[in-house]
């Protein structure tokens, strides 16, 4: 009896100090990383946390209207697009702004309709430098902490802000405004991911060994079916679109204060209505109502159009005042499924078509403002 007490109380020491070890070696990594962390997987300023120098792999074989091999790379900024050169200051340098239709994830990096603008606009101008700071779920409240904590610091010429979509009925940071936000933390696991240098490290490892799954945070919103029709009478559609005024006065003032701050910074800001494929008319491709496809309880094609709308409007009105130029890409895009795998992101030729209107529209906002790089 007394040997098998000992030799269990012998493991028990040993657990111990294994456990001991263990911990006091986390502690001791923790620390290292924390004063010297050699592999920079993120940036850390004051309110953002950025990814960097990360290429992903995605295997798409989910979605038929998108590669199935997608790279989706971010450089030493934390940005979708080529490194900032060293003279950066002689470049015509622009950042684009935005939520998942911004930085285009499930697109390959040539792909995407940042990039594409900036192949346009080097055919206009010379020393044209393009970076696209999108991410995924990012609100107006996202993008404040985006250029206060670090684009402010970096000083791009433009800045160009598409938005919308993620600030319907908003009055709050949304969960994926938080993920990137230092000290905003929407639950336990981007906690210890955002928190622990030695957690970030595994993670990202783990990453660059594996291609990562097909992981769509949109795919609620797939492409309209025929037959699959929601009918809402006007009255039901003015009873949700009548709560919207509180959540668009603070929308307007949030726009206001990017306009302010780009201003004071001597950045050019410029603005970008967000499209939807949804709205009016039969879509060519499969046939659907758009109107009254259903999206959600409750919310069908026309409704949901007309609520994005208003957000619109509302960006186009405090960007007037304000004497920003806007580039109405809302009434521009064709409402076609060929340009749309969802409600709002785009396929390969929707970013082209995308790139086309963005980049003819902000060609002369460019020539008005900085003449001294247009191509002779």
């Amino acid at each position: 009896m007394n040997k098998a007490k000992g030799t269990r109380h012998k493991k028990i020491k040993i657990a111990g100090y294994i456990i001991y070890l263990l911990l006091f070696v986390w502690v001791g990594l923790e620390i290292a990383f924390r004063i010297y962390n050699p592999f920079h997987f993120r940036i850390r300023g004051d309110k953002i946390l950025l990814p960097v120098n990360q290429k992903i792999l995605i295997s798409n074989k989910i979605n038929p209207r998108l590669d199935s091999e997608i790279t989706n790379t971010r450089n030493a900024l934390g940005f979708r697009g080529p490194e900032m050169p060293p003279n950066a200051q002689d470049y015509l340098s622009i950042i684009t702004v935005g939520g998942s239709t911004t930085e285009c994830r499930f697109l390959n990096d040539d792909h995407t309709w940042p990039f594409l603008t900036g192949e346009q606009l080097k055919k206009k101008f010379r020393n044209i430098w393009l970076n696209n700071a999108g991410l995924d779920g990012h609100s107006s409240f996202g993008h404040q902490a985006m250029l206060y904590d670090y684009l402010a610091q970096l000083k791009p010429k433009v800045i160009v802000f598409l938005m919308g979509i993620n600030d319907v009925e908003s009055d709050q940071p949304s969960f994926h405004d938080k993920l990137n936000t230092r000290g905003a933390y929407p639950d336990l696991k981007h906690y210890l991911y955002n928190h622990l240098e030695t957690v970030n490290l595994a993670v990202n490892l783990a990453r660059g060994w594996r291609a990562q799954r097909f992981n769509n945070t949109t795919q609620a919103l797939k492409l309209p079916e025929k037959g699959a029709e929601l009918f809402l009478t006007e009255a039901q559609m003015q009873h949700r679109l009548s709560g919207q005024e509180t959540f668009l006065d603070q929308y307007g003032k949030r726009i206001e204060q990017l306009i302010d701050t780009c201003r004071y910074r001597h950045i050019q800001p410029v603005f970008i209505t967000q499209p939807s494929l949804y709205g009016s008319g039969t879509d060519s491709l499969t046939g659907a109502n758009l109107a009254r496809s259903k999206i959600d309880e409750g919310m069908n094609g026309e409704l949901f159009w007309r609520l994005l709308e208003l957000y619109n409007e509302r960006l186009k009105e405090t960007c007037e005042r304000a004497g920003a130029p806007v580039i109405d890409l809302a009434a521009k895009m064709p409402k076609n499924s060929l340009y749309y795998y969802d409600a709002s992101h785009f396929t390969n030729e929707g970013a082209e078509q995308v790139a086309g209107i963005v980049s003819e529209e902000l060609s002369k906002a460019l020539q008005e403002k900085f003449p001294e790089y247009i191509l002779q």
